[in-house]
């Protein structure tokens, strides 16, 4: 959590974000991630959420909520900016902020996967929504996403939506 609390205040520096919010988000992104899936899927069933099919086979995804609900519940966050990062930054989500695609490109940043950083790590240096279609793109061309969270697909076709909009390659790299 400390690498990505770090390279998202970096983000948070290159795109003008607030740094402190950045840094809270990082340190509190995988909360979730201490529990047991049958303790992610009793919370979510405790919290009456609205599974989809994906978190019931692959209950590990629940992290991303379960963390914010922790963040808020337990650490005192009420900082909605800061919520719903933590809440999307496995899958992200169309209409995504500044913060969400932060911690979401800060988040695979971390990962061991040399291709994967250079390709995010380029598209960082158009923008956030760039850096973070750089990743989708890549998941999907080496097929990383097996059964793709709905967050996940509306945030793809909400991120091409607006790379296909922009009239000049002003915010997104060429195709």
């Amino acid at each position: 959590m400390q690498a990505v609390a770090e390279i998202n205040r970096d983000i948070a520096v290159q795109y003008g974000l607030d740094e402190e919010i950045c840094i809270l988000c990082g340190w509190l992104h995988d909360l979730g991630a201490a529990l047991s899936s049958v303790e992610m899927l009793a919370c979510a069933t405790e919290q009456e959420w609205d599974l989809h099919e994906t978190e019931r086979k692959y209950p590990p995804l629940l992290h991303q909520r379960v963390s914010a609900l922790l963040a808020r519940r337990d650490f005192g966050v009420t900082d909605e900016r800061v919520l719903s990062a933590i809440a999307c930054h496995s899958t992200l989500k169309a209409n995504a902020g500044a913060y969400d695609m932060a911690l979401f490109v800060a988040d695979k940043l971390t990962w061991d996967a040399p291709p994967l950083q250079a390709a995010v790590r380029e598209g960082l240096g158009h923008s956030l929504e760039a850096a973070a279609l750089a990743y989708i793109d890549y998941a999907i061309k080496n097929k990383m996403i097996s059964q793709p969270h709905p967050w996940f697909e509306q945030g793809v076709v909400w991120l091409q939506q607006k790379r296909n909009n922009c009239k000049k390659s002003l915010t997104f790299p060429a195709k």
